[in-house]
């Protein structure tokens, strides 16, 4: 278990995300900046962007590896992968909420939500294409920039990580697609790491 843990790198990289994902959910709170859309400069939340450091150093530990080590391996690589991507994103779900209960930090219970959908999509990306599967967090979130707000500033539901922290269909989304992304990794591990 330590040298996989050695191996994935999680001792170093993901601290040190899971670190900066933490510093930047206290740090930056209710910020809000105009960025621009194609319907004019949209208000948006900095949180939106979040949770990317801690998908890319879990992206990171997933694509390090030792895969002439592993392809043989007795135990299940994808499991204990599944369960440290499970334990990263309880941590995140636990900092979320922990800065919004007693920080008071107004966006933070929707930085959890977000990790987990950023972290699905990227799981599901990495099944189809391993190259891409550290960009795709951050393209969705500029995409969702771009083009997942109406002219009156709300966003579109499709965009999942720009809505509020009670919508029900954000939070089921974010749940289904980080299974789907966890399924994918079962399935795929040995073929790509």
């Amino acid at each position: 278990m330590i040298l996989w843990l050695k191996a994935r790198r999680a001792p170093t990289v993901l601290t040190a995300a899971f670190f900066l994902f933490t510093i930047l959910a206290i740090l930056i709170g209710d910020v809000v900046v105009v960025l621009p859309s194609l319907v004019g400069g949209t208000q948006t939340a900095l949180s939106l962007f979040v949770p990317i450091p801690l998908v890319a150093g879990l992206a990171l530990c997933l694509d390090s590896g030792l895969a002439a080590a592993e392809a043989p391996a007795v135990r299940n690589v994808a499991l204990t992968d599944v369960m440290l991507i499970g334990a990263t994103m309880l941590s995140a779900l636990a900092v979320g909420y922990l800065a919004h209960q007693y920080l008071q930090v107004p966006p933070a219970d929707t930085i959890g939500r977000n990790a987990l959908f950023l972290t699905g999509l990227m799981l599901c990306s990495r099944a189809l294409s391993q190259g891409a599967a550290a960009l795709a967090p951050t393209a969705w979130t500029i995409t969702v920039v771009v083009i997942g707000f109406r002219s009156t500033g709300d966003a579109y539901p499709w965009t999942v990580i720009a809505e509020p922290a009670g919508a029900l269909h954000a939070t089921v989304g974010a749940m289904l697609l980080l299974v789907g992304g966890l399924v994918a990794r079962m399935y795929t591990s040995r073929k790509i790491s």
